[in-house]
């Protein structure tokens, strides 16, 4: 596998009064070049933490607490800031949730995507930026001339095709599209996953998807990294993980997931997601887990390789 970016080790805490959350907690994991992954799990699991670490993005009072982040041949964790920004928005770039919020009422979009232009250099001036924020509009499917409009003018769908224009305006190696349907229709929905993919193909890039829906992600995706309790528990191609799930949360997880005609009997996961300032000792699904044993209140599991996957249980060690 040809990795675009090498997690080794990943640790993210938020240093809070009350005491420390392990939001990601030793991930290591590799992000092949051109496949779309998607990373699940439930509210917390850790998943918008883990792609905000990617860009260096974690708000106070959280930091990279340990680990490595390989892009391209560059460890982000120990790069000066400075070079960061080059990075950022340039080869690495960001969707974030809600399209209403990110985007600026008061200014108008053109200006809004002409922007990435001028931080980065690539246009001498505003004109030449607007100019380029058109085309950027036109690769994702809106007529060039929305340059002119306020966010409030356009749709839910066209406000997120915005933020996509600017996300991919310098055609970035690694597109991170943090719960990029939030809030929009069905029909909406598979639009921009449609635009995601194509853009993946077109432009040659990773394209990484945070998301609580397993569905949308079997749907979507060439792998899948299911994360709970800030850790990565399982991760390989799609088909194998949705086939044959080795670990119980990924099982529970989809047992928990309608199927389209509503024949399927829908098992919900029992209990709840730990306190991650106080996570219970050895495995930290063994409290909700049917299938937990001897040392799994114990001993912390450990990475095993599986075939083309990674599995964090103990079923599968030794």
């Amino acid at each position: 596998m040809d990795a675009l970016v090498r997690i080794e080790d990943l640790s993210v805490h938020y240093y809070t009064l009350t005491g420390v959350v392990k939001a990601v907690d030793r991930v290591t994991l590799d992000l092949p070049r051109g496949e779309f992954v998607s990373f699940v799990g439930e509210s917390g699991s850790g998943k918008s933490t883990l792609a905000l670490a990617l860009l260096r993005l974690i708000p106070p009072p959280g930091r990279i607490a340990g680990g490595r982040i390989v892009f391209e041949g560059t460890d982000l964790v120990g790069l000066p800031e400075k070079k960061m920004k080059g990075i950022r928005g340039r080869r690495i770039s960001m969707v974030f949730q809600d399209p209403m919020t990110s985007l600026d009422p008061l200014r108008r979009v053109g200006e809004q995507i002409a922007d990435v232009y001028l931080e980065h250099g690539v246009a001498s001036d505003k004109k030449e930026a607007l100019k380029l924020a058109g085309e950027a509009l036109e690769m994702v499917g809106m007529p060039r001339d929305r340059v002119y409009y306020y966010p409030h003018q356009l749709s839910g769908g066209q406000r997120q095709r915005v933020l996509i224009a600017a996300a991919v305006a310098l055609k970035p190696s690694l597109l991170i599209a943090d719960e990029p349907t939030t809030a929009l229709d069905v029909i909406v929905q598979a639009k921009i996953m449609d635009l995601l993919e194509d853009l993946m193909r077109e432009l040659k890039m990773t394209v990484l998807l945070i998301t609580h829906d397993i569905a949308l992600a079997s749907e979507r995706s060439n792998r899948i990294a299911v994360m709970y309790a800030g850790r990565v528990v399982e991760y390989g191609p799609v088909d194998a993980v949705i086939e044959d799930p080795l670990h119980p949360y990924t099982r529970g997880l989809l047992e928990s997931a309608p199927d389209l005609w509503g024949e399927k009997r829908i098992k919900g996961l029992p209990g709840t997601p730990p306190d991650l300032r106080r996570p219970p000792p050895g495995c930290p699904f063994h409290p909700r887990c049917p299938r937990r044993f001897e040392p799994c209140d114990k001993v912390d599991p450990s990475y095993t390789r599986v075939g083309d996957r990674i599995v964090l249980c103990h079923l599968y060690s030794g």
